[in-house]
């Protein structure tokens, strides 16, 4: 499915993509129009320009599959077009490329449906895994996984955490020069922490 794009007034009377999204997600069984189950939102967020819910199926006999719904969200408040919201909708089974879903979702669902769910969920997983450890600290030495060239051409995969008034930055090793690294915790990297300080006793 494609874009659908809306105004304020075609959301109402949600405020917010995630009530939007949430009511599109909830409906009863209705045997009279041919819909045998139903569908609820466990839990659901909207992070880094995505919905994610675990959703369950059911039907009169009780709860069926428990599975990921994911909508790529466009938010723009007050924009000229009036087109404020969009979104685009997807099952995990379709092999979705957004992988922020936090593991209070990932841990509601159910067996996945094939294997793009499988290795959908898996990508989320190693994704926690990075953006889940401790943030560099002063005095640390981060070393990135593969060499980052920067614009002055300088490739580099050692840098010391410093810090620079109250701010803290990386410097690179070779050189001392501080530079900025997008999505750092999105990267695999580890942390070189600084010595431990002698004994006095």
């Amino acid at each position: 499915m494609g874009w659908l794009f809306m105004s304020r007034g075609g959301m109402a009377p949600f405020a917010t993509p995630k009530a939007y999204l949430d009511n599109q997600c909830t409906y009863p069984p209705d045997p009279e129009k041919g819909r045998a189950t139903g569908l609820r939102v466990l839990k659901s967020t909207v992070r880094s320009g995505a919905y994610y819910a675990a959703c369950q199926s059911y039907d009169v006999e009780g709860p069926r599959e428990t599975f990921a719904i994911i909508c790529l969200v466009k938010w723009n408040p007050g924009t000229r077009s009036g087109e404020e919201f969009g979104y685009k909708d997807m099952s995990e089974t379709m092999g979705p490329y957004n992988y922020d879903c936090p593991g209070s979702i990932l841990d509601l669902l159910g067996p996945p449906g094939n294997e793009y769910a499988a290795q959908w969920r898996e990508h989320c997983r190693q994704r926690l895994a990075l953006t889940t450890r401790r943030k560099p600290a002063p005095g640390d030495m981060l070393v990135l996984a593969e060499p980052l060239t920067f614009t002055d051409g300088q490739s580099e995969r050692s840098f010391r955490v410093v810090l620079s008034g109250r701010k803290t930055i990386l410097r690179r090793v070779s050189d001392g020069v501080g530079v900025k690294i997008s999505k750092l915790m999105s990267r695999a990297w580890t942390i070189v922490p600084p010595p431990a300080a002698p004994s006095t006793s």
